[in-house]
């Protein structure tokens, strides 16, 4: 029984635990959720809840004006944003991954993962900006449960083909220097290899 309920765990048949949760970091009803979201204690990732705020919060491509954005105007927003929050958080040690979610969705929107090589140094992140504010606004930070970001991430996004748009309920990771001529800085292929990393094999049990 106790093989069958691990091998299960945080996975569709999981009735108990929340799998997008598990997964994901995230859920899109939150408290109300009928299953359980078990919050980590400690984890190498943390996640900021909606920390990043893109111009056209209200409408997509749209300012708070109403005036139309320029896509690269958005693009260099998210780039400052980007190497700003990037050069803080290596202060508490080396990055694995730091994901920025483009979903629109209010659970999802604006989140940023950091997975930190060990455990000490995101709790040393977590206790240093809880309570900080970031743009005038108050930093909420939390530990996460998502340590493979290959099952929390959507793969048709990365490949521009995901029907659901903005309200996927799989992360799409807000990617840097995405257009042609973009400044390449020593800090942006951190982020593309370490989102797209290739499976490793298990090792096989000991007789």
């Amino acid at each position: 029984m106790a093989e069958h309920l691990a091998s299960i765990f945080g996975t569709e048949k999981d009735k108990v635990n929340c799998p997008f949760y598990f997964k994901i970091g995230a859920c899109r009803h939150g408290d109300r959720c009928s299953c359980l979201h078990n919050r980590p204690t400690i984890s190498p990732t943390v996640v900021f809840a909606n920390m990043y705020q893109r111009p056209d919060m209200i409408t997509p491509g749209v300012d708070a004006q109403g005036q139309p954005i320029d896509p690269r105007q958005m693009q260099e927003h998210f780039e400052d944003f980007y190497e700003d929050i990037f050069e803080e958080l290596s202060k508490f040690g080396e990055i694995e991954n730091l994901n920025v979610c483009d979903n629109l969705a209010d659970h999802m929107i604006g989140n940023v993962y950091v997975q930190f090589r060990e455990e000490d140094q995101a709790a040393a992140a977590h206790t240093a900006l809880q309570g900080r504010f970031y743009s005038g606004r108050p930093i909420i930070v939390d530990f996460s449960p998502v340590t493979d970001f290959r099952e929390a991430t959507c793969r048709q996004y990365e490949e521009n083909s995901c029907n659901r748009g903005g309200y996927c309920n799989f992360t799409h990771v807000k990617q840097i220097g995405t257009w042609e001529g973009s400044e390449e800085k020593t800090l942006w292929p951190l982020q593309k290899a370490t989102t797209r990393q290739e499976p490793q094999p298990k090792p096989k049990p000991t007789p």
